[in-house]
């Protein structure tokens, strides 16, 4: 048996032709003396029970007659036969349609990805498509609106190795999951606020985890969700307006719980600082030196959320008389614990801000659950 979306269809159709076949062998009747029974040339009768020529209900008369099966049985078999063609030449017609469809959409995005994620794997690219289609809108049309209200989807470094047809999968991933996703608090800026102000005491104290980040933006009204990375698409996390409430994608693409809470800091900067009228913010891994206006603002936000400007200036102000990077980064890390910041967070900041990446003590903790 096949299936669509609305029919269960047999594998074969049944011609009434091959029954009469079966028929005349169980009560040792020639074709040949059957057909003169019948009064309808050999070659006629030869085609009917082939398939290749129809019942009418003529012959389902004279069937009756000669075999004594009711005529209304060999009527019902044809119609039957005619119901099941037409089914299936319909069903063919969906699947090539489909499959067009498909290889059209593989042009723009990740097939097998998508399945993969919705646990999508019928035979018929017909039913691949429907079952996607039920959970995510595969309109070309809409997907290049989401693409040009994505701000920075396009701004990346020219070092990276991007896939765009998995950026644009993963942007999709994203979108679609995050408007099924329902929080029970509305958002407002204020919650907004405390929410920042609540995940960057969590990462100061080293306690934050998945489940706290979760909690944390949710009772503020914010979705948060995790998708993880796909191949060569750098993302680190997604920010967009879904109705009246935001919503926060990560990957965990680098393991770092510094860097997570960086990056959730910064998409809530975009959120009550940037996001109107549908616009959406991506941040993805690139020249810091290109990033635009809106990023730099972002980035402003976490950085005095996760630490206030004046204690910044106070943990910096340590490194003054020591030579070496090593001796630097240590005194940045024993201010910063006087003033209540974690040391990795702090020596994070400062390896960034000056470009010092090769120095490795005070490394952030992974990502706990």
């Amino acid at each position: 048996m096949e299936t669509n979306a609305k029919h269960i269809i047999p594998a074969t159709a049944t011609h009434p032709g091959s029954i009469l076949k079966k028929e005349l062998k169980a009560r040792g009747i020639k074709q040949k003396d059957f057909a003169a029974t019948l009064g309808m040339p050999a070659p006629n009768l030869s085609e009917l029970i082939k398939g290749k020529r129809n019942i009418t209900e003529t012959i389902a008369m004279k069937l009756e007659e000669a075999l004594g099966t009711p005529f209304q049985n060999w009527m019902n078999l044809q119609n039957r036969y005619h119901y099941v063609m037409k089914c299936r030449e319909q069903l063919d017609t969906a699947e090539s349609q489909a499959q067009a469809e498909e290889e059209s959409l593989r042009s723009r995005l990740n097939m097998p990805v998508l399945y993969k994620f919705y646990d999508i794997s019928f035979d018929r690219a017909s039913d691949r498509l429907s079952a996607l289609k039920e959970r995510l809108p595969l309109d070309l049309n809409a997907l290049q609106s989401l693409e040009v209200n994505t701000a920075g989807y396009f701004k990346r470094s020219d070092r990276l190795k991007v896939n765009e047809i998995n950026m644009r999968t993963w942007l999709l991933l994203a979108w679609g999951e995050a408007h099924k996703t329902v929080v029970t608090q509305e958002y407002t800026p204020e919650k907004g606020l405390e929410a920042a102000t609540r995940i960057a005491e969590l990462a100061n104290r080293n306690a934050l985890t998945s489940s706290a980040l979760k909690e944390a933006l949710n009772q503020s009204g914010i979705v948060y969700l995790h998708i993880p990375k796909l191949d060569a698409a750098p993302i680190d996390a997604y920010s967009m307006m879904t109705g009246s409430r935001p919503a926060i994608v990560v990957t965990y693409r680098h393991n770092d719980l510094d860097k997570l809470a960086f990056d959730v800091l910064h998409e809530i900067g975009h959120i009550q600082l940037h996001i109107a009228g549908g616009k959406s913010f991506i941040s993805v891994e690139n020249d810091y030196s290109s990033r635009s206006k809106e990023e730099k603002e972002a980035d402003l936000f976490a950085n005095d959320t996760l630490i206030p400007p004046q204690k910044w200036r106070d943990i910096m102000s340590a490194r003054a008389g020591s030579l070496s990077p090593y001796a630097v980064v240590h005194a940045i890390a024993k201010e910063a614990g006087k003033n209540g910041i974690s040391a990795s967070i702090a020596v994070a900041r400062y390896k960034h801000e000056t470009s010092c990446y090769n120095i490795s003590a005070y490394r952030s903790p992974k990502i706990p659950d």
